[in-house]
């Protein structure tokens, strides 16, 4: 905890996916290892990457999970549930009936685990919130939608969705800003990797130069693309190189402010976090005096999504995270 009444540091599990996937930890032991480490007591976990059972998880399972939560004296904030139409492979998109149902059935888990809210998704239809928001209301859990890269404050979808929470006026629908969304600058820890996948210099400095230019990621992205095929490029490299547009992008860090007072819960995302206590790609020091001074007393998670082209452990690069937002949270 940050301070008594303002925002408090935790962590979501998916910061630690690539020890999850090379099976250093499974989730019992993995929650013990927060909890060792102090990155709790607040945590956020993604259904459908740690529950077996998700999205239908029967009562045994629960009281299992509940005594996990007992015995390493973590507290489950949020579970990170999903808005996918397309549930198998070959098969049809579920329709807008069987995708409300879909949500309820993951809006019951995670209440019988013992989550407070859940992280949803835009892949919702706007126009579907009322037929959700009322059974969220019913259970008594809360619903953020996550404002990630390449969205942000003023993105089209983000001012819909606010326009519907208006409209509902309800204290169980919220936001979830997802810092990506306002970086300053790709991380070098990125370059580097797209560097070692064997990008040319001449790719990444142009990459760094469109990557700044106006327009939405998938446009931006499609723009390198066109340049670097023109000028010699390998796919592979190309490849590499844009990741960059999908999971961050470059907008104004204090727009965020529009959004503080029905945030609820707050992605931390990060890439990198130096010796002297500075990310690489994102600028803090603005970002969260916005939360803080706002009135924000929910939990900011860390989540390093370096895990995505980086293999240094996650678990430094938390406790570097969250040494530093304690710091500007305090300041």
């Amino acid at each position: 905890m940050t301070t008594e009444n303002g925002p408090q540091v935790g962590v979501t599990l998916y910061s630690f996916t690539n020890e999850w996937l090379t099976r250093q930890f499974e989730l019992d032991t993995l929650m013990a290892e927060v909890a060792r480490r102090g990155m709790g007591p607040n945590i956020e976990i993604i259904g459908f990457q740690s529950f077996r059972e998700f999205p239908d998880v029967s009562d045994n399972f629960a009281a299992q999970f509940k005594d996990l939560v007992a015995q390493t004296g973590l507290n489950p904030v949020s579970c990170a549930i999903n808005s996918d139409r397309f549930l198998k492979p070959g098969q049809q998109p579920i329709d807008d009936a069987a995708l409300v149902e879909y949500h309820k059935r993951q809006l019951r888990s995670a209440k019988k685990m013992g989550f407070s809210l859940v992280r949803y998704q835009f892949a919702l239809p706007v126009h579907l919130l009322p037929e959700i928001a009322p059974y969220a209301e019913e259970i008594g859990i809360r619903m953020g939608v996550e404002v990630h890269a390449p969205m942000w404050a003023g993105h089209p979808a983000v001012q819909a969705y606010g326009e519907m929470y208006e409209k509902l006026d309800t204290p169980v629908l919220g936001w979830i800003p997802d810092f990506g969304g306002t970086a300053s600058r790709i991380p070098e820890s990125m370059l580097n990797a797209a560097r070692k996948a064997g990008a040319d210099e001449s790719l990444l400095d142009k990459l760094k130069e469109v990557w700044l230019e106006d327009g939405m990621s998938h446009e931006k992205a499609g723009r390198l693309r066109e340049w670097a095929l023109e000028n010699g490029h390998a796919p592979a490299h190309i490849q590499a190189a844009s990741l960059a547009f999908f999971i961050l992008s470059n907008h104004d860090p204090k727009s965020w402010e529009a959004l503080v007072d029905r945030t609820i819960h707050i992605h931390g995302k990060f890439y990198g976090v130096d010796d002297n206590g500075v990310e690489e790609a994102i600028d803090y020091e603005t970002i969260l005096p916005l939360f803080r001074d706002g009135g924000f007393d929910g939990t900011l998670v860390s989540e390093w999504e370096g895990h995505a082209y980086d293999t240094r452990d996650a678990f430094n690069q938390v406790e570097r995270h969250q040494k530093m937002c304690r710091r500007i949270f305090a300041a």
